[in-house]
């Protein structure tokens, strides 16, 4: 089986997030994908909805798409989620003998060399860089394939300064998400 991993804070996912999945879907003719919302994040950012709010989003955005699946291996780890001990954990559930894709972006494979074991996350997959503007790829490696991608102008960040502004965002995500913000009283304060 080809299986892609696809993390992030997902705080709101969006449907740059939702295109990308189906991209990835089509584009690596991938048999699952997994959708993961980080757990605590290895960059510091903990300024996060709750795992449980993460999820149930993540579900409403990416619950259509066909092969895509919310995992919450890196909510239900205990400590710092790392990448590498993330694919440890998904390959142990899932088998050695698939083949493995980790989906960053470019901004991400900005700093890539940087990354906690990052050699250990080029043995244990192939790494998917999707192109971000103004950023490049760091490492160089058979392990590291850069694919030309959909681009999506806007940010979870944005996303949240607009709703807190009380503007329109139905553009930027599905129906169902932006009900479920709504409901729950998301990014207002």
């Amino acid at each position: 089986m080809r299986i892609g991993i696809y993390g992030g804070s997902f705080d709101p996912p969006h449907y740059g997030h939702k295109n990308i999945a189906e991209f990835v879907i089509e584009k690596l003719n991938l048999d699952k994908l997994l959708i993961v919302p980080v757990g605590v994040a290895s960059h510091g950012k903990d300024n996060l909805s709750s795992s449980s709010i993460r999820m149930k989003m993540c579900e409403l955005t990416f619950g259509k798409i066909e092969k895509a699946i919310v995992s919450p291996v890196e909510i239900q780890m205990e400590g710092v989620s790392y990448t590498f001990k993330t694919l440890e954990k998904i390959i142990e559930e899932y088998g050695k003998e698939n083949d493995y894709f980790e989906i960053i972006g470019e901004d991400s494979a900005n700093y890539f060399d940087k990354w906690k074991e990052y050699e250990k996350i080029l043995e244990l997959s192939t790494v998917i860089v999707l192109k971000r503007k103004g950023f490049k790829n760091v490492v160089d490696s058979s392990k590291i394939v850069t694919v030309d991608n959909p681009y999506f102008n806007m940010s979870s960040t944005e996303i949240k300064e607009k709703i807190k502004n009380n503007e329109d965002v139905l553009e930027f995500l599905t129906k169902e998400t932006l009900e479920f913000i709504k409901k729950e009283n998301l990014y207002k304060k």
